[in-house]
């Protein structure tokens, strides 16, 4: 089985410290008072707690009683969106490092209601590795959601969805590791009996049966004005004319799973050629695809260039530090740099296997070159390197151009692509700013900044029959300054694979009708977003239920194949 790494953490040093998800922005350093919950006093860590705010906090402790043992860190307001925000603990301020037992909590409310909107509680005594089963999780999710709301508030709310896995660790410099693992529950604000996108109340529950995190999108539905479910088009309509040739997209798949298998060497996978959904709804109202710009500020005008390829097939292969040492010279010509390597080992949770990878890094004693390599723990094959310098010239005009960077990069995946890969698409967007809507208050827009990248980033993907193999892909970063090669994903099989033939396929619509069988159309709000504004109204659409999971139709048998869940969503 092969092992793809994800193109967007290819080049990031793995040495990381794993952290349960605590609301960054609510972090407050320099020196507190602590105070006791019952009498707050206003320091120059503490800014008086609004009523509104300390009422909904004494309802709060009453549902979760262990936040009234802890002291208040730190409260302070957020002018740019009117939120006010309170940190808790029971670990002073001057101890440092991870105690054996505390607890500390995030709280953010609306200043000037008094509405909850978050809270996040981190407690070592409520670690496990034990992962809440889904009933557990649903069920707990559904009595807090119930005893905060009320019974009447609850029917605001949709049925429990989502049931997302989280772990999370610390893991201390004395060897010693804390573990949290919890599932999310989401319930979406209904309208119309009608669920909105992305609005709503995300619970997550630990194994102990504790809420752990709560986040709530209220709704202002004074001014707004909602589209009526009588205004859609039957939904037999909808779907006679769900026919556009761009609904659904055709790729190859090397290695599909045929179960579940993460963190799994074993699992079975065969090649596949499936069909896809591509498509973001249609307006309720007149059956119409619902259009990108419609939903996003910023559009991707993807192009794809065919580009024969005559691959010599090298590999490279690093199987110690000194080889190591030895190919970073030879890729990025570091020769002589005095600078030390590092072996970073990634933190596995228990029930994970051993990574497949070592990466190492190499930095500069000077501090002025960074590069990194992620090598196979058992072959040493190379799947990625990068290098990074610190230098002005990247506030630079580009010295090369977009079409000498792209014929370095072709050269180099020439000798060192798999030698299956005789033909390859380019991908390449040109982003650029959709057309802004009437509702943008345009004075509020934030200013145009130019980044400039210091390297042209080209992606690329086999192509088997003109057909994309979505898991066989390529990446080149070529130096504007320099015009060499920085950076680099490759494609690393473990086996060769035969890939179907695309002839005598089944046809777009047959594929339509088959989608449509098998996954229900739903009315749903989607509320579109200008860059930090929202619109006025949201839209009604009708969009593709996934709510039992995703799947795809077997481009050959044009059978609907369900992806497999991870076994712990069960």
């Amino acid at each position: 089985m092969k092992r793809t790494l994800p193109l967007t953490a290819l080049f990031l040093s793995s040495s990381l410290m794993l952290t349960p998800s605590v609301l960054a922005e609510e972090v407050e350093s320099g020196t507190t008072q602590t105070t006791s919950t019952q009498t707050v006093k206003a320091t120059e860590a503490l800014t008086p707690i609004p009523p509104a705010v300390q009422k909904t906090m004494d309802r709060l402790f009453t549902l979760q009683p262990e936040l009234k043992k802890l002291n208040i860190i730190t409260s302070r307001e957020l002018e740019y969106d009117q939120s006010f925000l309170v940190n808790l603990s029971d670990r002073p301020e001057e101890k440092t490092g991870n105690s054996k037992e505390y607890m500390s909590a995030y709280l953010r409310f609306d200043k000037k209601t008094g509405e909850l909107l978050s809270f996040d509680i981190q407690a070592t005594a409520w670690a496990s590795e034990k992962m809440p089963s889904r009933q557990l999780a649903q069920d707990t999710a559904e009595r807090f959601l119930t005893e905060w709301f009320g019974a009447e508030g609850r029917k605001q709310f949709s049925k429990p969805t989502g049931y997302i896995n989280h772990a999370s660790a610390i893991h201390s410099e004395d060897g010693t590791t804390v573990i949290w693992r919890e599932r999310s529950v989401e319930f979406l604000l209904l309208l119309n009996g009608i669920p909105i996108e992305n609005k709503g109340v995300r619970l997550n529950v630990d194994s102990f049966g504790h809420i752990t995190n709560y986040s709530y999108t209220p709704v202002d539905l004074d001014t707004v004005k909602i589209p009526k479910p009588d205004t859609a088009l039957p939904i037999e309509e909808v779907k006679k004319n769900i026919t556009t040739a761009d609904s659904i997209i055709l790729n190859y798949v090397e290695e599909q799973p045929e179960e579940d298998g993460r963190n799994s060497e074993n699992i079975k996978t065969k090649p596949v050629l499936r069909y896809d959904l591509n498509d973001f709804g249609y307006h309720a109202q007149t059956g119409k695809k619902v259009d990108q710009k419609e939903l996003t500020s910023v559009q991707s005008k993807p192009t794809e260039t065919k580009i024969a390829l005559h691959p010599k097939g090298q590999t490279l292969i690093a199987r110690s530090e000194e080889e190591v040492k030895q190919l970073l010279t030879k890729l990025f010509d570091i020769n002589g740099a005095e600078g030390t390597l590092h072996v970073d080992q990634p933190f596995n949770f228990p029930w994970q296997k051993e990574s497949f990878y070592l990466e190492y890094r190499f930095n500069t004693e000077d501090g002025q070159v960074t590069a990194y390599i992620i090598t196979d723990r058992k072959t040493g094959q190379v799947y990625s390197a990068s290098l990074s310098t610190n230098r002005e010239q990247k506030k630079q005009p580009a010295k090369i151009t977009k079409e000498q960077a792209f014929t370095v990069a072709r050269d180099f995946l020439e000798t060192y692509a798999n030698s299956s890969t005789t033909e390859l698409e380019l991908q390449q967007d040109t982003f650029e700013e959709s057309e802004i809507p009437s509702w943008v208050d345009k004075s509020k827009l934030p200013e145009k900044t130019d980044h400039q990248n210091d390297k042209y980033q080209f992606y690329f993907t086999k192509l088997h029959q003109g057909i994309p193999v979505r898991d066989h892909s390529y990446q080149v970063g070529i130096d504007k300054q320099t015009g060499k090669v920085v950076s680099f994903y490759l494609f690393t099989p473990s086996e060769k694979v035969e890939l179907p033939d695309s002839q005598n396929i089944a046809t777009k619509e047959q594929v339509l009708a088959t989608f449509i069988n098998h996954k229900p159309l739903k009315l749903k709000y989607i509320w579109p977003w200008y860059m930090d504004q929202q619109a006025p109204a949201p839209l009604l659409v009708y969009a593709w239920d996934n709510s039992d999971g995703f799947g795809y139709v077997d481009a050959l048998t044009g059978e609907y194949i369900k992806e497999p869940i991870d076994q712990e969503d069960e």
